[in-house]
């Protein structure tokens, strides 16, 4: 985190030595007011005072929908703080990869970090809660939960501090749609496709219905793919469009597993802390909105441009839906044993109480009330009225 009060410029080189200087910049004043000479109210930090820029690391490539929600966010905190607040949004993976994203922000590598938490389940019991299949089908439902399961229930809290991370927000990567050289209707033509497949159970949901799981990270599928190592993919619209597994895998379909995983965004907790109360202020202002229905409106945007690439590539043969029936033969050869699992090793990673947890989330995405309709089935009709 780098600190500016006036034309003063301080290059912090330790969380430790962050929070100290923060502090002493916050002192107070001869005359009892604020010493940064923001606004303390109001989502406006006022033009002068003490300004902040934060570190990002992130793996969010800039024109998927996920890298659309995430820059809704550091615009909010910028505009509203008059400039005051800022994020360094530097290129995906160049500070941290992917997988050492969560442990950057934790060591102080970075202030802020947006990345998915399968990476580092350990840490995130909470949200793997969505890597569970069959589950949820609306995005702005998963946010909204997630966010408010996460505020509320005491054992979840305790997970965050214990572990040395905070929650900015936690969003559905996308729902569900597989990429595959010939035609996948149901589980029957899994057969011995080996599929790249993320997620502790949602690659369980695979196996046990005798799928042929690798695993490879996301920027390294298209080569994976390439050489034979995966020969289909289970990912989102954006494997389809950003990562251009579109020109290798033309058939495309939704199999009604709906939504698998999150991206998360998190602060280091020291950093968070040591911001300027007025600034603090606006973070929480930003991110209380982010979780209740503004990210996920940026999402959209971003998935129905990605839809457009789709249509009108040359290289797509069919994007398609399962039959109910095919869907349901899935998930009932799973039942809910994954919810079971997940409860274990949510309880083995921290989160005592996990089942409360569960029934609490569940409960929360039940009561959404959200109808938004999802881009991906959207997409899927466009192609099948064509």
């Amino acid at each position: 985190m780098n600190t500016t009060t006036g034309r003063r410029r301080l290059g912090l080189v330790s969380v430790t030595a962050a929070a100290a200087l923060v502090l002493a910049a916050c002192g107070g004043t001869d005359d009892g007011g604020d010493a940064t000479g923001g606004s303390t109210g109001g989502s406006t930090g006022g033009s002068s005072g003490e300004s902040v820029t934060l570190n990002l690391a992130t793996m969010a490539i800039e024109t998927t929908p996920n890298g659309k929600v995430s820059a809704w966010f550091f615009d909010e905190l910028e505009a509203r703080s008059d400039g005051r607040l800022t994020v360094d949004v530097t290129p995906p993976e160049s500070i941290c990869k992917g997988p050492e994203i969560a442990e950057c922000v934790r060591d102080g590598r970075a202030d802020l970090g947006v990345s998915i938490p399968d990476y580092t389940p350990q840490l995130f019991p909470t949200t793997s809660i969505v890597t569970v299949p069959f589950l949820a089908e609306n995005q702005q439902a998963v946010m909204k939960a997630l966010w408010d399961v996460n505020t509320t229930n005491a054992d979840a809290q305790a997970v965050w501090e214990n572990n040395g991370i905070e929650l900015v927000g936690a969003w559905p990567v996308g729902r569900l749609v597989m990429g595959a050289k010939e035609e996948v209707r149901n589980i029957n033509d899994f057969g011995s496709i080996r599929w790249r497949v993320t997620g502790p159970y949602l690659q369980k949901a695979f196996q046990d219905v005798g799928a042929n799981v690798v695993a490879l990270p996301a920027a390294e599928t298209y080569e994976g793919v390439e050489r034979g190592v995966a020969d289909a993919v289970a990912w989102t619209l954006d494997g389809a469009v950003d990562y251009k597994l579109m020109e290798q895998l033309p058939y495309w379909t939704d199999p009604g597993v709906g939504h698998y995983t999150t991206f998360s965004m998190w602060i280091n907790p020291d950093v968070y802390a040591g911001l300027p109360d007025d600034l603090r202020q606006i973070f929480d202002e930003v991110r209380e909105e982010f979780n209740n229905g503004a990210g996920m409106a940026q999402y959209g945007d971003a998935a129905a441009g990605q839809c457009t690439t789709m249509f009108e590539s040359d290289k797509i043969e069919q994007f398609t839906r399962w039959d109910d029936s095919a869907t349901a033969e899935w998930s009932d050869a799973i039942g809910d044993s994954l919810q079971a699992e997940w409860v274990t090793a949510a309880e083995e990673q921290g989160l005592a109480n996990a089942q409360t947890y569960l029934d609490e989330y569940l409960t929360a995405l039940e009561s959404s009330g959200d109808d938004t309709a999802d881009p991906v089935v959207s997409c899927v009709d466009q192609f099948l009225e064509r």
